[in-house]
């Protein structure tokens, strides 16, 4: 055992302190199992604590029972599916250990990758559609009820929300989330084929203060990728255009495109590349 810096024990029974020295630890007419990491000012009266396993600053506990205290993912290399509705569109969740999540829309054929932040893992770690919480999905935008593993709360998903949730992180301020699309124009030709420009087309101005539109480009299959300048969008400017011009030349197989924001864009129509200019 290590010491314990500014331990007071009044009345209790203490079995163990852990690796690391513990901060401020206060206990009266308790008994305290373990303490396994720091945990900073903790103070308990007429209480029984079975164990601090991570961090807690300035945790305060009067005539309770805490059995742990706990923050952070567990270690999971299971595969984990689960299936929800919403907005007329089926979805099928592979959440793949800690590593990934994928989601699957079997309206529009296609496999996305859902991650919290800007990470590939998303939060949900199960969820369902809750038939009797209709008065809840009035006030919360659907009744998709999901678990967050990391710190055990539970959230509605929101269609139409810019904004993520930043419980994980302790905090009740909301943050933008990264939004990623990516397509391709392929080609069999081993020429080069001239890319004038490409013009982003969709509803664009949700929520401009946030931050710009992206365009990056590969020509190497995913491997690499070129970014270029970021467009800002003036809020509520609807029929804004997005547009990168003079974008080089690229040969077989194609180039990849790739448009990422953080909340500009409410809903991507197409990206169409610029027709060649007319030879007059």
């Amino acid at each position: 055992m290590v010491a314990a810096v500014g331990l007071n024990v009044s009345q209790a029974r203490t079995l163990a302190l852990g690796a690391y020295p513990t901060a401020h630890l206060r206990v009266s007419q308790s008994s305290v199992s373990v303490v396994v990491k720091p945990s900073a000012d903790v103070r308990v009266s007429q209480s029984f604590v079975s164990a601090v396993v991570t961090p807690a600053p300035d945790l305060r506990v009067s005539q309770s029972h805490v059995l742990v205290v706990c923050r952070g993912r567990i270690s999971d290399p299971q595969v984990r599916a689960w299936t929800f509705t919403m907005d007329w569109h089926d979805y099928y969740v592979l959440r793949l250990g800690n590593v990934t999540t994928l989601v699957y829309d079997t309206f529009a054929d296609e496999w996305y990758n859902w991650g919290s932040g800007d990470a590939d893992l998303w939060r949900a770690f199960v969820g369902t559609n809750w038939q009797g919480g209709q008065i809840q999905a009035a006030n919360n935008g659907s009744n998709v009820l999901v678990g967050d593993d990391g710190n055990g709360a539970l959230y509605f998903l929101d269609p139409l929300g810019t904004d993520d949730d930043d419980a994980l992180f302790g905090s009740t301020t909301p943050r933008p989330f990264l939004r990623e699309i990516t397509g391709q124009v392929a080609t069999r030709s081993r020429d080069s084929i001239p890319c004038y420009g490409v013009s982003l087309i969709g509803s664009i101005g949700e929520n401009a203060s946030l931050s710009g539109v992206t365009l990056s480009t590969s020509d190497d299959q995913g491997h690499t990728y070129d970014q270029y300048d970021t467009i800002d969008v003036d809020p509520a400017d609807y029929q804004a255009r997005v547009d990168w011009d003079s974008l080089g030349s690229f040969a077989a197989p194609g180039r990849l495109f790739r448009v990422a924001d953080y909340g500009v864009l409410a809903r991507i129509d197409f990206l169409e590349m610029v027709d060649p200019p007319e030879k007059k």
